[in-house]
């Protein structure tokens, strides 16, 4: 009997730093199938997001973690990073 498949362990701190002048053409066309779209579409106001950051995701992860699958991909958390508004109540406000 095969031995069961366990999913790789997510990292806790993943951070979705992509320039896509790093991709590489498998990349953008696993990019492309996994959204249904080209990728210059990707960024277009109204389009969905969620699909993109899955596919980047992906495709980032599958560089160090060969097993990592899409699926593994939609399991990852976003820390999305930015300027936070300014707190109207700390002291230096």
């Amino acid at each position: 009997m095969p031995a069961k498949k366990t999913a790789p362990e997510l990292p806790t701190d993943f951070t979705l730093d992509l320039k896509l002048d790093t991709l590489t053409i498998d990349e953008i066309e696993a990019i492309e199938e996994i959204t249904g779209q080209p990728l210059d579409s990707l960024n277009k106001p109204g389009s969905k997001r969620a699909p993109m950051l899955k596919a980047m995701a992906y495709v980032v992860m599958k560089r160090k973690h060969p097993e990592f699958t899409i699926e593994d991909a939609g399991r990852l958390r976003l820390n999305l990073k930015g300027k936070a508004k300014a707190d109207p109540t700390a002291t230096n406000a």
